[in-house]
């Protein structure tokens, strides 16, 4: 098949429904359909007839010539977007004896790679939001399986280390006050026996401090998430140094008063006091709130008298008075014993960070629990599934990515995979394989195609459109 032959099809095609539907408006559903299968089938056609033409000027190239026998051709589909690309490659042999495919190469193609670049990302942003079977449902391919497992896989895929996916900025910005909310999600592990245990899904955003934009509903401003799983004290301290680093290099640091991290109390949130400068921890007024109501609670109709008097210490930063009224609590109140040394214990643990969220006035509410769900819950804790230990961090990593960047880059994480995954071979020397004069002669052979086109529109004759008038005129008639 040649171009003239994809323009006759696609155009007699386009024709046919063109006039098969002004014959029956009421089948608009149905004309929707058949353009969108035509085009999209038109579209595989001509990318594989393209990369067709590309592995044919490889061959008849001299420097391939000089330098690569031909072994054979065979046949490649690939899984698109626009559904599947079949083309002709050729393999050859290298002056090392290696069984190499150039056209692959040059098209940084990994072997055994079954998805075009724009297809993996599809997928990954449809598993991003949705299970495995409907990412793998959502790609349309005839003769290909697309399984759970395949989605899977394309998920585990992803690098562990994730660059940042911009250019750094020229100036740097000025803010004196920077915001850091942490928080983990548990994750539920996919392991077989009674004792399933959970992932601690890591989440922490950076953001420059929150806006109102109608009546209590505020947001964050210039938000960048980082997540993971980050197991261990020396993934932690990454997981902080990446924290600080991204500081540094977008904000400057002359400028820049202090970094405030809300926290719940969590070991490896306050352990980043120890790497990202200039930054003060605080106690995260939520927390707080649960543990002070968890033992309120107990005191029945003094409840609210009981919460009054613990936020009176804590303004008048009185720890002791703290403690007494809940060993008050205790003694008094049966089966309050352990709310009463888990608030104890919090409150003892965090008494400076708790004043600091009080007494300084540049601290801001924290919102890391609405986070969490919207970022990782919804689509890993929230219902009864099980996750892989390599997926619980890719899945993390992905959300927050897409939360950085916006679904349209997904496509620029795939290419860096697979550049990494090429970078690993030794260098093909396939440069300048396609010489500008190959290139010249083949877009000569392109304009019989366009000139092809301008001659159909001349020839598509009057009565088409007489046809089309008397159709709709008919219809008009029956109403």
């Amino acid at each position: 098949m040649d171009i003239i032959t994809l323009i006759q099809v696609l155009v007699s095609g386009l024709l046919n429904a063109q006039e098969e539907f002004l014959e029956h408006l009421d089948r608009f559903s149905t004309f929707e359909e058949t353009v969108n299968g035509l085009t999209d089938r038109v579209a595989a056609d001509f990318i594989g007839l393209t990369l067709t033409a590309a592995d044919t000027l490889i061959r008849e190239s001299g420097k391939r010539k000089a330098g690569y026998t031909v072994q054979r051709r065979r046949n490649r589909t690939l899984i698109s977007g626009v559904g599947d690309i079949t083309f002709t490659h050729t393999l050859y042999k290298d002056p090392e004896g290696k069984i190499r495919c150039l056209l692959d190469e040059l098209l940084h193609l990994p072997n055994r790679e079954r998805f075009t670049p724009v297809a993996e990302a599809k997928v990954l942003s449809e598993a991003e939001v949705h299970s495995y079977q409907h990412a793998a449902d959502s790609v349309q391919t005839k003769g290909q399986t697309i399984t759970k497992t395949t989605v899977m896989n394309k998920v585990h895929a992803i690098e562990k280390e994730i660059p940042h996916m911009e250019e750094l900025p020229v100036e740097k910005k000025a803010c004196e006050y920077l915001y850091i909310e942490a928080d983990e999600d548990h994750i539920h592990r996919q392991k077989d026996g009674k004792e399933q245990g959970c992932f601690m899904g890591k989440l922490v955003y950076l953001f420059e401090g929150k806006e109102e934009i109608c009546k209590s509903r505020r947001k964050l401003i210039s938000p960048f998430y980082f997540g993971g799983l980050y197991t261990g004290t020396d993934q932690n301290a990454a997981l902080w140094e990446e924290v600080d680093a991204y500081i540094r290099q977008h904000y400057d640091y002359d400028i820049l008063k202090c970094v405030y991290i809300n926290s719940d109390g969590a070991g490896w949130i306050r352990a980043a006091e120890n790497y990202v400068g200039k930054s003060k921890l605080v106690a995260d007024r939520f927390h707080l709130m649960k543990y002070i109501n968890r033992v309120a609670r107990y005191t029945l109709d003094k409840e609210t008298i009981t919460k009054r008097r613990f936020y009176k210490y804590i303004y008048k930063n009185k720890l002791l008075a703290s403690k007494k009224l809940l060993t008050r609590i205790k003694n008094h109140y049966e089966g309050s014993d352990h709310a009463v040394e888990e608030c104890r214990k919090y409150l003892t643990g965090n008494w400076k960070y708790i004043q600091r969220a009080f007494r300084d006035k540049h601290v801001l509410g924290c919102s890391a629990e609405g986070h969490v769900s919207s970022v990782y819950s919804e689509r890993m804790s929230s219902r009864p599934m099980g996750w892989s230990e390599t997926g619980t961090d890719r899945m993390c990593k992905l959300r927050c990515f897409i939360r950085n960047y916006g679904r349209e880059k997904v496509i620029d994480l795939v290419n860096y995979r697979r550049e990494r995954e090429l970078s690993v071979a030794a260098a093909t020397g396939t440069d300048g394989m396609i010489d500008e004069s190959q290139r010249k002669r083949y877009t000569a052979k392109q304009k019989e195609a366009q000139r092809y086109a301008e001659a159909l529109h001349g020839t598509l004759s009057g009565s088409s459109t007489v046809r089309k008038i008397l159709a709709i005129r008919e219809q008009i008639g029956n109403i």
